[in-house]
């Protein structure tokens, strides 16, 4: 008896040193499962490596709170429990906090909160919530500010909120959880990095001025050192410092001699970002004169673009799927304004899986043309934005008149089916001046014919990356806001996305390609089998108990009868 007391008093204190230990080991060594089929816990090695390099505390506030709709519940529990995968990575440096922004009954103060969040950059959004007594309108703020040494960044939430034939707002959610790693992970980067990238925009061709890339310029300065160029005056090894250069719709010729610069800094790893016009069209003076006349611009960049594979059309794209400009119709006091399509004004869509463009909501453009890629083995090509099916297309020069804008578009008359406005070009890119004198020439550093790997990306849109101004008082609108629908396409979000994939080499943009499966039940089946599964549902498990019970009893009388 005392041995067994004995032994049982060791194996007590065994079990209690196998855990003390075990608690040990777990304080020293950290380790997660995830168990999920998509992984969908398990944070990137580029997230890990940001989040265990900060230097000071991170704090998100999140005000994705209160009562909230089923579905805004869900984005708000993925939220929060992204941030606890972000916390426990951190070494203690991340810190979080869930507020409700109408958590006050004073509606004054709730507009004074509203109004403020607005002015950090998160935007309101109107829903329709069911309650007991109907329908009611419910304003949330699905965002969060990101505050770091001092600074700080909005960052929004809901994603894919607009997009054309996005579906239910189930799937709306369901992309905005796939992108909260990204999403997180590229504000705290944002806030984060101290050696920050260069990026040019080039001048001298009269590409768009300060003001019209005023709105893209300052979100781009969270993440970059910001630049003018010029490639008259640059000397080639100064322009070997910049990471990316940035054309923004140039009208007038580049000189051999500066063609000569860009070549030889992609061929040694630059990257170039061309949003170029080949075709002069402006909606401003068609308005003052009912009709204007479209002519083609040469920018002496053909022959370099199809060499490296790729080639912008002297044509204008009509499209179906257009966006609508203020027409004023009628005469005298029967005038009256009205928006109409324009078929010159495409809006771009991609069905692409491309990190760049996922999941991405329409692009506003004006007066785009098409592009045609050229064989070119070295160089893989991808199709980030395309017209949708129903296009065709003009020959330059083109008369273009306020007047047909009228007529409602025919998707019949409309057979040219979707045209390439956006592509990605990516690998070794061989020089186009090999064995070429190019007089004037910047030879200061030694040529190259090919060498590292590289990046192009090209957009038959030079008006993609501007922003509007007020010609009143001078107001910058938001890239991608229109100011007649009230209504604000993805533009800054693709180049903030395109400058992204070509500047940052860490891989951080392929997060947007992270997917997570609806498991939705199927609502048709639902209502055929309703009473087949709340029979199945209630008698099942009372007949369950019940054969216990019985058997529980028959087995209980056959063990202890005498």
């Amino acid at each position: 008896m005392k041995n067994t007391k004995q032994k049982n008093i060791l194996q007590l204190i065994g079990f209690i040193a196998a855990i003390l230990a075990l608690n040990v080991i777990a304080s020293t060594y950290f380790t997660r499962i995830d168990f999920t089929k998509e992984k969908r816990y398990t944070l990137s090695e580029t997230t890990k490596g940001i989040l265990q390099n900060l230097q000071n505390e991170v704090v998100v506030n999140v005000y994705l709170d209160g009562e909230l709709p089923a579905n805004f519940k869900r984005l708000k529990k993925s939220t929060q429990e992204m941030l606890d995968e972000f916390k426990a990575y951190s070494n203690g440096k991340l810190y979080f906090n869930f507020i409700d922004p109408l958590a006050s009954t004073n509606v004054e103060k709730q507009n004074a909160m509203i109004d403020s969040l607005a002015k950090s950059g998160l935007q309101p959004t109107n829903l329709m919530m069911k309650t007991d007594k109907g329908n009611t309108q419910k304003i949330i703020i699905p965002g969060a500010l990101v505050y770091y040494e001092g600074r700080q960044l909005p960052l929004n939430l809901l994603q894919n909120s607009s997009r054309a034939g996005a579906g239910t707002q189930e799937e709306a959610i369901n992309a905005s959880i796939e992108n909260i790693e990204y999403s997180l992970a590229s504000s705290i980067k944002k806030l984060s990095e101290k050696n920050k990238a260069l990026i040019g925009f080039t001048i001298g061709h009269n590409e768009l001025d300060d003001q019209h890339l005023s709105d893209i310029g300052r979100s781009l300065a969270e993440s970059y050192q910001l630049r003018r160029v010029d490639l008259n005056a640059v000397k080639l090894a100064d322009l070997f410092k910049f990471k990316t250069l940035v054309i923004a719709k140039p009208t007038q010729p580049f000189t051999e001699p500066e063609k000569y610069k860009l070549d030889q800094f992609l061929v040694n790893g630059g990257r170039l970002f061309l949003l170029l016009d080949q075709v002069n069209a402006e909606t401003d003076s068609i308005r003052t004169r009912g009709m204007s006349l479209a002519t083609p611009i040469s920018l002496n960049l053909d022959d370099q673009l199809f060499r490296y594979g790729a080639r912008v059309n002297y044509d204008l794209v009509e499209d179906v799927y257009c966006a609508r400009i203020p027409v004023i119709l009628g005469e005298g006091n029967q005038a009256q304004q009205e928006l109409l399509p324009w078929v010159y004004y495409p809006m771009l869509i991609s069905t692409s899986n491309h990190p760049i463009v996922r999941n991405l909501d329409a692009v506003r453009c004006q007066f785009i043309n098409s592009i045609d890629t050229i064989g070119n083995k070295n160089i893989h090509k991808t199709v980030l934005l395309t017209t949708s099916p129903y296009t065709r297309k003009a020959k330059v020069p083109a008369m273009l008149s306020l007047a047909s804008v009228q007529e409602e578009p025919n998707p019949k008359d409309y057979t040219g089916g979707p045209q390439a406005a956006a592509i990605l070009m990516e690998g070794k890119f061989n020089s186009v001046f090999n064995n070429r004198t190019i007089e004037g020439a910047d030879l200061s550093t030694p040529f190259k014919a090919e060498n590292k790997e590289s990046k192009i990306i090209l957009v038959a849109d030079g008006d993609v990356i501007k922003n509007d101004v007020s010609a009143l008082d001078k107001q910058i609108f938001p890239l991608g806001f229109d100011k007649y629908t009230n209504q604000t396409f993805a533009n800054k979000v693709f180049v903030e996305n395109s400058i992204d994939y070509l500047s940052d080499d860490s891989g951080l943009l392929t997060l947007r390609t992270k997917e997570i499966k609806i498991r939705l039940l199927d609502k048709e089946k639902i209502r055929a089998q309703r009473l087949q599964w709340q029979l199945i549902n209630t008698i099942v498990p009372v007949g369950l108990v019940l054969l216990f019970a019985i058997g529980h009893s028959y087995y209980r009388r056959r063990k202890y009868a005498v």
